[in-house]
């Protein structure tokens, strides 16, 4: 022991960093390296004597994030780590970094705490001396810029042809897609519905083409922008993939994503950027990908208390690309070779617009990749991070209050899938367990209908090799010691009949992969506690019986042509919204006067109407809300696609914006973003 001792401090006494010991509370300390008095200019004499005082040597401004991290790391928190500022007795300020770390015994006890301090003052001088250096480079790029604006003066005949071009085409094309959509939604033979379908393939693929050209043009013209609002990674990566889920199924593809868990969701950047890079290299991976899969991996590479650089992953089991035209795929205009662009289509312009994209959000992108093995894209983006809001997760507690330690089974022969499921269930204090097959599923709820611990709920894949969900939830209802199991099924995508299937073998909820955080937790707390058997079981809940479940609008549409209000009203009205038209601003005032009491809960508004446009109701409609006080949401609605557009409808007093053609998934997400 004496050997023991001496070795420890040995290494304690002469390394430059400050190690201590405390007890789990922090309120006693059991050592303190010499270092101490090194970096803090205080002798550990005093921090023994009075082992609460060590925060009053931290700066100011910093104590209170501190103290919150350490004493996190008194209860639930494994570990810290954490930059702040120390003030020496002489008035210097010095920078260090805390990590600190639980120790516990073999019965999971805390019994005491560790850590080691670094002083990395000189490193952060040094980050400091390169912040000026960039505002002098900032300051040089600025005179740069006066100095393009005559030579953009001259763009700006083209930049209004493309803004023209871009709202003449978006404004048919949004009749197109959108009433094709609706005639979808039909009762249709099977030789109409084929038709329609090539039909709104055709649209969507030439709006991709448009888009990518346009995005080309603004690029070229120094256009592009990029905003800075509050959004969920979570949500806005399972809105985008399950857009493009339909592609993936269709070529009988797994596409799945995994946020790994020391990733934070909460972020603020710009997620329709965002959007634009994952839809072009995940619709891209399903175009090269015949068989196996596509993942989307999100992993955190670097954090600081308000910036985090998050590195995404597309990765497929395409026909991959050689070495040697690897650097050129991200020129524009330039696929592979000759023969891609033939069999597969496609400008070329996506992976240039994204690599561009992906330097605007302050990171980079490259690709690993070899032949007939698939390819992995990479790339960088940094986000700031949202301050935590105390009233939100107080109510987020509440609500998944009665999911804390529910067990719940995952099925599902994807790991990556299964993770992703793990860390939502995680997240609302469920405790999951993962299998990988049909079997194995069967199986674990034997052992733990055995043990006295059944799994009440149960989330099953339905297209699983070997026995697929259907045959798990048949065998499972066949089992009269399994039964009682609340079944939830995730599909890729639904297939005819799959309804009737879900109610005869009295399956509770039926979402389409992937699926969202709020989708997910939505369904649970529809399904949790309903009887198995009971008369609730003639319902299953959807993602559209979850969006149903929600509140029904009074929205007033601003909309001066007719097929895009009949396009507008009727996919308004399917979801049980009463939609008022008016055909321009100055009727869309009136519609207002006019209105009962209540009013109306949203509008909609075109920018481009005759008599009276968009931005100048909104205008009227703003100044008569400062009187009141009262406030209606607006969300533009328009074919302006442009750079800027989106900035001067923000900028104009709307709440939310959506360009033409209009997707339905976008819109009604973008409705239930406003008015949350």
């Amino acid at each position: 022991m004496r050997e023991s001792n001496e070795k420890f401090h040995q290494l304690a006494d002469h390394i430059t960093d400050a190690f201590w010991i405390r007890s789990p509370d922090m309120r006693e300390v059991h050592y303190i390296s010499p270092a101490f008095e090194r970096i803090w200019g205080r002798s550990a004499e005093s921090l023994y004597a009075h082992p609460q005082r060590w925060a009053d040597f931290t700066l100011p401004e910093d104590r209170e994030r501190v103290l919150r991290s350490f004493a996190a790391l008194t209860g639930d928190a494994r570990s810290l780590d954490i930059d702040y500022r120390i003030v020496r007795p002489d008035g210097e300020i010095r920078w260090v970094r805390a990590r600190g770390f639980q120790v516990r015994d073999a019965a999971d006890t805390l019994i005491r705490l560790t850590g080691i301090v670094t002083d990395i003052t000189e490193r952060k001088l040094a980050e400091l001396e390169v912040s000026r250096t960039n505002q002098a480079l900032q300051a040089e790029i600025v005179e740069r810029k006066r100095a393009e604006e005559a030579a953009d003066t001259a763009n700006r005949s083209k930049s209004e042809f493309l803004a023209n071009m871009s709202h003449e085409i978006r404004t048919p094309l949004n009749g197109v897609i959108g009433m094709t959509d609706l005639a979808l939604g039909t009762d249709l033979s099977t030789e109409q519905r084929e038709y329609l379908d090539l039909i709104k393939s055709s649209g969507v693929s030439l709006l991709t083409v448009i888009n990518d050209i346009l995005d080309f043009s603004k690029i070229e013209a120094g256009k592009l922008a990029v905003d800075v609002i509050p959004f969920d990674l979570s949500d806005c990566l399972a809105m985008t993939l399950k857009l493009l889920a339909e592609r993936a199924h269709v070529k009988g593809l797994d596409l799945a994503y995994e946020i790994r868990p020391n990733v934070p969701t909460a972020l603020a950047g710009d997620p329709s950027r965002l959007r634009q890079i994952v839809t072009n290299l995940v619709g891209n991976a399903i175009k090269f990908t015949d068989h196996g899969g596509v993942v989307l991996t999100v992993e955190a590479e670097t954090q600081t208390d308000g910036e985090v650089t998050l590195r995404f992953s597309v990765s497929d089991t395409g026909i991959g690309i050689p070495q040697e035209q690897q650097k050129a795929i991200f020129k524009p205009f330039i696929q592979a070779d000759g023969s891609t662009t033939r069999k597969y289509g496609g400008t070329g312009l996506g992976l240039s617009i994204s690599t561009t994209l992906v330097a605007l959000l302050g990171g980079r992108i490259w690709l690993e990749s070899e032949p007939g093995k698939g390819s992995t894209f990479h790339f960088t983006v940094r986000f700031d991070l949202q301050e935590a809001s105390v009233p939100a997760m107080t109510s987020k507690e509440a609500l998944t209050q009665k999911l804390r330690d529910l067990p719940v089974l995952v099925v599902d022969d994807n790991a990556v899938n299964g993770r992703t499921l793990e860390a939502m269930l995680k997240l609302w204090r469920m405790k999951p367990v993962l299998v990988e097959s049909g079997r194995a599923g069967l199986a674990a709820m034997q052992t733990s209908h055995a043990a006295g611990t059944p799994f009440p709920l149960v989330l099953i894949d339905a297209r699983m090799p070997d026995m697929d969900g259907f045959t798990v939830a048949e065998e499972i209802r066949k089992d009269p010691e399994l039964a009682g199991a609340m079944l939830l099924m995730l599909t890729s995508a639904g297939q005819e009949g799959d309804g009737a299937r879900c109610r005869a073998l009295r399956i509770a909820a039926y979402l389409t992969k992937p699926v969202s955080q709020t989708e997910l937790l939505e369904a649970i707390l529809a399904v949790v506690g309903m009887s198995s058997d009971g008369p609730d079981r003639l319902h299953v809940v959807t993602r559209h019986s979850l969006r149903e479940s929600r509140r029904h609008l009074r929205i007033l549409l601003a909309e001066d042509n007719k097929i895009n209000q009949l396009v507008a009203a009727r996919l308004l009205g399917k979801r049980g919204h009463t939609v008022v038209i008016a055909g321009n601003g100055r009727e869309a005032l009136a519609a207002l006067d006019e209105s009962s009491a209540g009013g109306f809960d949203m509008i909609l508004m075109d920018v481009q109407m005759p008599d009276m446009d968009g931005f100048e109701a909104t205008g009227i409609i703003r100044a008569r809300e400062k009187s009141s006080g009262a406030h209606v949401p607006i969300i533009a609605m328009t074919a302006h696609a442009m750079k800027g557009d989106e900035e001067r409808c923000l900028a104009a007093g709307m709440d939310g914006y959506v360009s033409k053609p209009i997707h339905v998934a976008q819109l009604f997400a973008t409705i239930d973003s406003v008015l949350s």
